[in-house]
């Protein structure tokens, strides 16, 4: 089992947020904004101290709770008693999550993403930001 935490401001730029443009004689491409490419060199940096000797084998079970940051507007009171509220906005929680998956699989915790039998997401505002993953091997 993997299990680690990264204290951050996950990135609200998602996978699904590319660019196209028309080329003449090529049609459309389609590119990532800075923004996106920015936000995935981010996820690299932080996640490349997790990642395991060898990618895992076999299905897997993956657990990952991203936390944001309260916003301004709410109340004081409910910041200093820390508690996490659910997080019902954008960005939706499988392109949240998407952009995780598709840099863990850059990285090689695992040899491809299909591997991933088991996935759970869950997404808080909270007074402690960050990025929570467990991985288990062999998912039920």
């Amino acid at each position: 089992m993997i299990t680690f935490t990264i204290p951050c401001n996950p990135p609200k730029i998602t996978s699904q947020q590319k660019r196209a443009r028309a080329i003449p004689d090529h049609g459309i491409r389609f590119f990532k904004s800075k923004e996106q490419a920015g936000a995935e060199s981010d996820l690299i940096s932080l996640f490349g101290p997790h990642v395991p000797r060898n990618p895992l084998l076999g299905p897997l079970a993956v657990t990952v709770e991203i936390r944001w940051p309260w916003r301004k507007s709410e109340r004081a009171g409910i910041v200093r008693a820390g508690i996490q509220k659910p997080h019902t906005g954008k960005p939706d929680i499988d392109n949240a999550v998407k952009a995780i998956l598709d840099v863990m699989t850059r990285l090689a915790f695992w040899m491809d993403d299909s591997q991933v039998a088991d996935l759970r997401i869950t997404k808080f505002w909270s007074g402690a930001p960050g990025i929570s993953v467990t991985i288990r091997e062999g998912a039920a």
